[in-house]
């Protein structure tokens, strides 16, 4: 259904995959270049070598070289927006979901609470990095809630602007 959404709107049926990493240490048989049908963009930065630049360029891979330690996620952003992207859904680790909040670059998020609890000291986390204090905290509006029969239950959010 989605696919058929995507394709009455003028769009490809597969959206971009975009990936965000410092050195692009993409394996050339990942799922994430293989699997689908769908165009493969990857920001990365010039920590990575040349070399895996070219590899990736050679297998359709559009890569974007960022001159930073890290990528410029504004940037990309604005990138993805120039190469037609007007949604994007972020599976990203807690430094990229961080990064997105602390810049205010997310406007929708989306948490899957499971049934069940796991964890520990090192147990990644929906926003790691250096954190904020709760007077900087990230405002966020409940805009739907979906319980799932495996006792999951989808929470979708609206962040909530500075006024």
């Amino acid at each position: 259904a989605l696919r058929a959404e995507r394709v009455a709107r003028g769009r490809s049926a597969n959206p971009i995959k975009v990936g965000v990493v410092t050195k692009a240490d993409v394996k050339p048989e990942s799922n994430f270049l293989n699997v689908g049908p769908a165009r493969v963009v990857i920001f990365t930065t010039d920590q990575t070598s040349r070399t895996k630049v070219e590899n990736l360029r050679s297998r359709g891979v559009e890569v974007y070289v960022h001159h930073n330690p890290r990528v410029d996620l504004e940037h990309a952003l604005r990138t993805l927006k120039e190469l037609g992207v007007e949604r994007l859904m972020v599976e990203g680790g807690g430094t990229l979901n961080f990064e997105l909040l602390r810049l205010g670059l997310v406007d929708e998020l989306s948490v899957y609470v499971a049934p069940m609890i796991f964890g520990g000291e090192s147990a990644p986390t929906a926003a790691a990095g250096p954190g904020v204090a709760r007077g900087e905290a990230v405002p966020l509006k409940l805009v739907h809630s979906e319980v799932h029969a495996d006792g999951g239950v989808v929470l979708q959010y609206q962040v909530e602007r500075s006024k």
